[in-house]
């Protein structure tokens, strides 16, 4: 940024920051501190607006976070249908188990039943073969052959019929205490699920934020470069107005005459000469790339990083245009008409001190500057505090640094 003589930036200070009614008199050291305190201001707002990301990266990367979110939540949903379908062939076996490790009616164990059931299959089909064992039977009509198959097999078949029965509870509550496992997995691969749904949610509200912010930025411009244009049939009429102005200024003070010669008009044919509207370092510049990659599109001024509450200037003698109050959520800016064609925009602006169709001299303060998100008149194409200026010939946005002294 070009040098500001001294004397412009102690009175910039004085206006923004010093009480007014101590202007009469202040000391060095006070002064010092006050220039101190601006520059401190300065570099907190120039940090402020080069600590935000990319608006366009950062929807990209919302987009992803969404896709792989979603992904992850669908992973989540395909394992806990899975791990139910377990769980539920899983109770259905114990199901069938039940009846080995169940009780009747009273509470008494059934096992007993179970036993004698299965011995008496047993012996009744060592009895069906009784006719074909040889003869010589007791009183009891039984052979030998009959009482050694009741001894060996109904003793044997009783003892196996225990071990089965503990080999089908022992498997019951393994069963059982897989089940309790599946059930504690099934449990906290729900909550799984549900933080990941929650995050896919936050990833897609994010990234529709994103998109509708870029939409507003893009809408906001559009609105913008149509009072520009708006603005260009009323230059012409704007032009002969400071003209007007300037040779009654001149004819009042003696240096022109009331009907200027052929030869010239004292110098009222040279273009505006244009001041800077605001004091502080160049944050973004004419066309930054890094501007259009953040916000998506191109910065047709350049961004003057200062202390959220600066005045700002015109930058030249004018006719104010347009005053647009933003409000508490949108975009304020004011459009200033000049001589020869040329206008300039100063954006962000957090308070208006002018109104549409008003005469101002170069230097003359116009409102406050702003830029902080989410305060008044910021809009949506800020980082930090700064103020927006644009210089506009025949309707072409041109570097403001090429009219800048």
């Amino acid at each position: 940024m070009h040098t500001i003589n001294r004397f412009a930036v102690t009175f910039v200070l004085l206006v923004a920051l010093i009480p007014l009614g101590t202007l009469a008199y202040i000391a060095t050291g006070e002064r010092d501190e006050t220039e101190r305190a601006f520059r401190e201001a300065l570099k907190v707002a120039v940090e402020e607006y080069s600590s935000g990301r990319g608006l366009q990266a950062l929807l990209r990367r919302q987009t992803e976070a969404a896709k792989t979110a979603a992904q992850h939540a669908g992973a989540l949903a395909r394992d806990k249908r899975a791990l139910r379908l377990q769980v539920a062939a899983l109770q259905k076996k114990l199901q069938n188990l039940q009846i080995v490790v169940d009780t009747d009616s009273s509470g008494a164990s059934r096992f007993p039943q179970f036993v004698e059931e299965g011995r008496e299959d047993i012996l009744s089909f060592v009895r069906s073969v009784g006719p074909l064992a040889s003869a010589g039977s007791d009183s009891t009509g039984i052979t030998s052959l009959r009482r050694v198959l009741v001894a060996s097999i109904g003793g044997s078949l009783e003892e196996d019929l225990r071990m089965q029965k503990r080999r089908e509870i022992l498997a019951a509550f393994l069963e059982e205490q897989k089940l309790e496992d599946l059930r504690a997995q099934y449990a906290a691969l729900s909550a799984e699920y549900l933080t990941a749904l929650e995050a896919q949610e936050d990833a897609v509200r994010q990234q529709q934020f994103l998109s509708h912010r870029l939409e507003e930025i893009k809408r906001t411009v559009a609105e913008v470069h149509e009072q520009v244009l708006r603005m260009q049939g009323e230059l012409a009429r704007i032009d002969a107005r400071i003209r007007s102005r300037a040779e009654r200024d001149l004819v009042e003070k003696g240096l022109l005459d009331t009907a200027p010669s052929a030869e010239g008009d004292g110098g009222l044919t040279a273009g505006p000469q244009f001041g800077w509207p605001a004091y502080g370092a160049i944050s973004a510049g004419f066309l930054n790339k890094e501007y259009e990659q953040y916000f998506g599109i191109p910065h047709k001024g350049m961004d003057i990083t200062a202390p959220q509450g600066s005045p700002v200037f015109s930058a030249a003698d004018g006719v104010v245009f347009l005053v647009h109050d933003g409000g508490a959520d949108h975009y304020s800016y004011i459009l200033i008409g000049h001589r020869d064609g040329y206008a300039t925009l100063y954006g962000h602006l957090s308070s208006l001190a002018v109104s549409a169709g008003q005469f101002v001299m170069k230097g003359e303060a116009i409102g406050l500057s702003g830029g902080t998100p989410g305060t008044r008149g910021a809009g949506p194409t800020t980082t930090g505090p700064h103020l927006h200026f644009e210089v506009i010939q025949s309707g072409t946005n041109i570097d403001p640094k090429s009219v800048l002294p």
